[in-house]
């Protein structure tokens, strides 16, 4: 199956939020969406499961809008925060979820939170951030869709429960699951995701980033970088100290060979590209969209 969003753009009142954003989900795939606080990325997954309305633009399943034949019913979205539901039960939340989605697997459910030391009779309240997003990835696997959206489930967590997430992300994704997930843990992002899409704060573009696309080096020069060459629409400087400068270069071999020449270093090496890297050159700004 294939979860699409076609040309979608939302406004809060005269505030630009999205602005033609575009991207696909496959089953079994995992999309990472990336960009700072106030790029738009928990708008964009409320508007795919209905919480708001869209503005412009279509999301389909298989090419069919989810607004027919209850095709929602095959997205959970599990967000950072349960609040609804943060002094109720968790014996009487899933209750709820039981109505709403009748593949419902509740014996995994309580497996998977015996396994966790999680007792159904404790309110959200009662949990500790560790503990609520490890509920909340259980509850989604459980509910047996074709697509699971997960608003920032690595934020916040210590390094055991990061592992013990991404291993249900891997899960859910071996069985056949496609998965929409924003964070801003990069480094785990990039490991497990098929595609990775950037949102702009400004733009509020949807782009899929290509580590391919870039070269990194660390060049030395006599005095500065060569404005000519620094100033190049392809070339962007991660950082800089005294004479060293680390720079990122779009383009072929050849392009980039050529135009690193041009600027006469002292000594060039190549450094690998970092997805952090392209994050932080792509980023302008903050926003309070999200």
């Amino acid at each position: 199956m294939k979860l699409e969003i076609k040309n979608l753009s939302k406004k809060f009142e005269k505030k630009e939020v999205l602005n033609n954003i575009n991207l696909e989900v496959e089953s079994g795939e995992v999309v990472s969406l990336v960009g700072r606080n106030g790029s738009g990325k928990t708008t964009l997954l409320k508007l795919i499961t209905g919480i708001y309305q869209l503005d412009i633009g279509e999301i389909t399943i298989d090419g069919v809008n989810i607004e027919q034949n209850n095709l929602k019913s095959n997205i959970i979205y599990i967000p950072d925060k349960f609040d609804y539901f943060k002094y109720t039960k968790i014996k009487n939340i899933i209750k709820y979820y039981e109505l709403a989605y009748e593949n419902f697997d509740k014996d995994y459910f309580e497996k998977e939170l015996v396994k966790n030391k999680i007792s159904l009779n404790k309110k959200i309240t009662e949990l500790s951030k560790g503990q609520t997003v490890i509920f909340g990835v259980i509850l989604g696997l459980a509910c047996r869709t074709n697509f699971l959206l997960l608003d920032e489930p690595l934020d916040g967590i210590d390094i055991i429960n990061i592992k013990l997430i991404i291993n249900y992300i891997i899960e859910a994704q071996d069985s056949g699951v496609g998965i929409l997930v924003s964070s801003h843990q990069l480094d785990y992002l990039e490991n497990i995701s098929d595609k990775i899409i950037y949102i702009d704060t400004t733009g509020k573009y949807g782009k899929e980033v290509d580590k391919m696309e870039y070269s990194k080096y660390q060049l030395v020069y006599e005095d500065k970088i060569p404005d000519e060459f620094a100033n190049l629409d392809s070339v962007r400087i991660v950082s800089n100290i005294g004479r060293v400068y680390v720079v990122l270069v779009r383009g072929s071999f050849e392009e980039t060979r050529d135009l690193i020449q041009e600027s006469a270093p002292l000594q060039c090496d190549e450094l690998p590209v970092l997805l952090e890297d392209i994050f932080i050159i792509n980023d302008k700004g903050g926003a309070e969209n999200d």
